[in-house]
């Protein structure tokens, strides 16, 4: 497990464009020393853009010490690099709190093991050095867990000042309205876990989480309460409630060319769902989505 990666910076508005645009054009710009100057961002912002593009699933880095976009991170530099959409966030939402280079503790637990829907930063705080503390076999600085948590609420809640025009600071991950923060009668504020609308995550980034969990496990069927309550799922992930996961997967029954299908065995509800690579099914969702929006606009 890894702590304080991050460098103290939650991920802003155009930082996955410009380092996949950076390491496109260099693959050893993160060993760079004057790389801070040529993409105009400060040493220790450089050092949490290599953290959140590598916990994000969106580089690795080669045997030759040089770094290069993952299959995802192809996609999305390719179609959607400024992360407009609403499904792009969410897919690397969902990869950041898999956790899978172990670079994002904080992330995974928040989503995946921690349970209370409202609490409030300190609680917070207490809670995580607790698990920390019962999960990790040597003592983490206080610090640094504490730094954690605060950009984790940042990577969720900072807007953009709307009282200021010049303030452009903000977390894309916002648009996925996850987390709030919200006014309470005591000293902290409320931090909330949202469920938000099956449209602000978009149906194609569902769909993906579902099609991996799929492949990773070696099944074709899942089954509704492990959609629900399972690590790493959509109930999990997303916060979603019983009712928009049914309403997703409603949906999805109806898919043009990889429709889910309904199936009741040992009297629970079950999806089976198609053999697929989910970046093979990115692809082509993003490839259609682009040739729709190119006949809206009769380009």
């Amino acid at each position: 497990m890894a702590y304080g990666r991050h460098e103290s910076f939650y991920l802003r508005d155009k930082w996955v464009s410009k380092g996949l645009k950076a390491i496109n054009e260099d693959p050893r710009f993160f060993y760079d020393k004057d790389g801070f100057e040529k993409i105009g961002l400060g040493k220790n912002m450089v050092k949490s853009l290599r953290f959140w593009l590598t916990a994000m699933n969106l580089m690795e880095e080669t045997k030759n010490k040089e770094h290069q976009m993952t299959e995802l991170g192809e996609l999305i530099f390719s179609v959607d690099r400024l992360l407009q959409r609403n499904e792009t966030v969410a897919l690397l939402h969902y990869n950041l709190i898999r956790n899978k280079n172990d670079l994002a503790t904080v992330f995974y637990w928040f989503f995946n093991i921690y349970k209370e829907t409202i609490t409030q930063r300190p609680e917070l705080k207490k809670s995580f050095k607790t698990w920390v503390k019962n999960n990790e076999p040597k003592p983490v600085s206080e610090t640094s867990l504490n730094r954690d948590i605060d950009v984790l609420i940042q990577q969720y809640t900072k807007n953009a000042n709307e009282n200021d025009p010049e303030d452009f600071i903000f977390s894309p991950f916002t648009k996925l309205n996850l987390i709030k923060e919200e006014p309470s009668e005591e000293k902290n504020e409320n931090i909330r876990k949202v469920s938000p609308e099956v449209n602000e995550i978009g149906i194609s980034a569902l769909y993906y989480v579902l099609l991996n969990y799929s492949l990773e496990k070696g099944v074709d069927l899942i089954s509704l309460e492990e959609i629900i309550n399972e690590p790493f799922l959509w109930g999990k992930v997303f916060n979603l409630s019983r009712n928009k996961i049914i309403e997703a997967l409603n949906i999805l029954t109806n898919h043009e060319n990889f429709p889910i299908e309904y199936v009741r065995t040992n009297n629970l509800d079950n999806v089976r769902v198609p053999k697929i690579d989910s970046i093979e099914y990115l692809n082509y969702e993003f490839k259609a989505e682009t040739g729709r929006a190119t006949i809206k606009h009769g380009v």
